[in-house]
């Protein structure tokens, strides 16, 4: 975990923390509810694993827990949510209980428990026995604490023959049973153990609906009973079983996954702007190494150790300056570092005349991102485009973390074109490494991008790797160098 935390990106400990510390509790999570303190101390490991905290030890996280669980497209990491993956599989538990009826297991709970044991909730009031095992007392508290009954106000009955669906108690129309719905009915009703098969009657192919009171109905109570015979009009009873149908998914088959986002939409998501959204969700669709995707989504976030962050940390001392590093003309946000300061201005400025992309400087990097996405049509060019973007994103960075460019201003050049340099070559190799062409000719993708230097190339893998880098035009001595050195530095076997 140590060596792990200290030489894996935050991009490669997201994959690590997906597939393999999400897993190791699988087993013990299908099974029974996770106590509050272990539940606690497996997010609190997760956490420090994904931060780069190592043995114990604590570093600073940046993006609270509850954001790291939102999907993707909702401004987090999609890291499953240790309780609600709880919930999901023990739900499954109570699913089976409604279908298996005739399974060993279910028949020894009903003789332990009582009939009632294939409800979707325990009865209002019933207790029970004290000898009852702790799976048993988990699953029949498998609602409580999540605010809503998230499970029993998403299954419903499927009405075929209606002989196994109670007319009353049963949820098979309407968003309630219907002793919820008309509670005076039910009340006056003498069918209250009836099934829907004994209440309708099939008369000229129509049905009808045999209801029987214990007194004569007063007038209101009659108005009444005239509304519910409204509300089931258009029921049609048929030759098939009835069956229980899960709502959330469209064929009514539940399933552990679409549980889980019924929790997660309950419990973790919260709603984002649509601008929002659908930045995120291209964000990491982008072809561009995970640790430079995982950076930006920090820095969309404003969750990145600017001067202005860390003193709301209270980490630089309060006699700092607060001023950016790179021009020192206004306080380091994150949004003025990467998009206002004079330096972040002039390196953007060559890019875009590079790409030949022309648009204002917009007021955050979310505005940026989709101007960058809506200035190319072709989704072969928006790959490309999305890589660049991140690439002078990740340079600026790290150069700047270096104090690069603490030197000379002028040096914004040499910046931008080494961005153009990595990116351009990376998706040249990534795309031969993907099956697409073993000789990449960049220049044929679109005819836009011939007079770029660098896309206007051609790479030819071997199996040692890039065997050839012939440039299309002319390189400058810097473009050069750093062309020997990318090929020197085993770019083709960080997208292996």
């Amino acid at each position: 975990m140590h060596l792990i935390s200290k030489f894996v990106s935050l991009g490669g400990r997201i994959v690590l923390l997906n597939s393999v510390l999400n897993a190791i509790p699988i087993f013990y999570l299908s099974f029974l509810k996770i106590p509050a303190k272990v539940l606690k101390m497996v997010v609190r490991i997760q956490r420090e694993f994904l931060w780069g905290g190592a043995r114990g030890g604590r570093k600073i996280s940046w993006v609270e827990w509850r954001k790291v669980c939102h999907p993707r497209s909702k401004g987090g990491l999609g890291v499953r949510d240790v309780k609600a993956v709880n919930l999901s599989l023990l739900a499954k538990w109570k699913w089976r209980l409604l279908h298996e009826d005739q399974s060993l297991w279910k028949r020894v709970l009903v003789e332990k428990y009582g009939d009632h044991v294939g409800g979707l909730a325990p009865r209002e009031g019933a207790r029970w026995p004290r000898f009852s095992s702790l799976w048993w007392k988990n699953l029949m508290a498998l609602e409580d604490g999540v605010g809503e009954k998230w499970f029993s106000n998403r299954v419903m009955r499927r009405i075929g023959d209606g002989r196994n669906t109670s007319f009353w108690e049963d949820r098979w129309i309407g968003e309630e049973p219907l002793y919820k719905i008309y509670p005076r009915l039910f009340a006056l009703s003498s069918q209250k153990e009836a099934k829907v098969a004994d209440v309708g009657l099939l008369l000229g192919g129509m049905n009808d609906w045999n209801l029987t009171w214990r007194r004569q109905p007063f007038l209101w109570e009659s108005n009444l009973i005239n509304n519910l015979l409204a509300f089931l009009e258009g029921v049609t009873l048929g030759n098939e079983v009835d069956k229980w149908a899960w709502l959330p998914d469209d064929g009514g088959i539940f399933s552990v996954k679409s549980t889980y986002m019924v929790l997660e939409s309950i419990m973790l998501v919260e709603e984002v702007g649509a601008q929002e959204e659908g930045v995120f969700s291209l964000l990491w669709r982008s072809p561009a190494p995970s640790k430079v995707v995982a950076f930006s989504w920090t820095l969309l976030l404003d969750r990145i150790p600017t001067r202005a962050n860390l003193a709301i940390r209270h980490i630089l001392d309060p006699e700092s300056s607060l001023n950016c590093v790179l021009c020192d003309r206004g306080v380091e946000t994150s949004t003025h570092l990467f998009l206002h300061c004079d330096v972040s201005l002039l390196i953007w400025r060559g890019v875009l005349n590079w790409l030949d992309i022309n648009f204002v400087t917009p007021h955050n990097l979310f505005v940026q991102f989709d101007c960058w996405n809506s200035e190319v049509s072709s989704k072969r060019l928006k790959k490309g485009v999305w890589m660049i973007w991140h690439a002078t994103i990740w340079t600026i960075w790290k150069e700047e973390m270096r104090g690069f460019l603490r030197i000379k201003r002028r040096m914004w050049m040499r910046l931008w074109r080494k961005s153009k340099l990595y990116l351009g070559f990376g998706y040249a190799c990534l795309r031969a490494l993907k099956g697409e062409a073993d000789i990449i000719q960049c220049a044929d993708v679109d005819s836009q991008v011939t007079e770029l230097p660098f896309f206007a190339s051609i790479v030819r893998l071997g199996r040692n790797g890039v065997e050839e880098f012939l440039p299309l035009g002319p390189l400058s001595d810097y473009e050069r160098y750093a062309a020997s050195n990318l090929l020197n530095k085993q770019i083709f076997y960080r997208y292996r």
